[in-house]
């Protein structure tokens, strides 16, 4: 019985200890001005399909696709990957295959010229695939709007980029 007792008491010290902490986490949460909100605006959304949005993204954009579609269009032969990094990035590593047009890193005075070479490479059938560093980069959107407006139709963004596709162990390498 006296076992019973102290069980008891301890239990309600515990649960009290527990409900005092929660208290003052959230009171200490809610005066500091570094505090973690409880709901609002994140970076990025993942829909219910585990596809990453990002928050600019808007109707009309080209099709955002997960990484198990990014995968898959991987296999098929004439797929275009598009790298949106800058070049540093681009050499430090990089999924095999993909060329690199440093979107935010185009010259504004010859921007022409370059689109022209790009041109010359990517026939307007190709199936492009755009992606850089991951859901805080929108680079890839931007390239595949601009992308979209020069006449490309099969243009996907892969929003999940170079962080979700090298975690998932997929063909990467690095260098040109």
């Amino acid at each position: 019985m006296c076992k019973k007792i102290l069980t008891m008491i301890r239990l309600k010290q515990t649960l009290i200890i527990l409900l005092f902490s929660a208290v003052l986490a959230l009171v200490i949460n809610g005066l500091s001005s570094s505090g973690i909100p409880y709901k609002g605006n994140w970076p990025s959304a993942i829909s219910d399909d585990s596809i990453a949005v990002p928050p600019s993204a808007e109707e009309g954009d080209p099709p955002f696709i997960s990484l198990d579609e990014a995968a898959a269009i991987y296999q098929t032969p004439r797929a275009v990957y598009l790298d949106a990094r800058d070049p540093e990035d681009y050499m430090y590593g990089h999924i095999k295959g993909a060329l690199n047009i440093p979107y935010d890193y185009l010259p504004e005075d010859n921007i022409e010229e370059y689109w022209e070479e790009i041109e010359q490479k990517i026939p307007k059938d190709a199936l492009i695939v755009t992606y850089c560093s991951g859901t805080e980069c929108e680079t890839s959107l931007f390239l595949a709007r601009d992308l979209v407006s020069r006449g490309y139709e099969k243009v996907r963004i892969f929003f999940g980029g170079w962080r979700e596709w090298q975690k998932a162990g997929l063909p990467t390498v690095n260098g040109e």
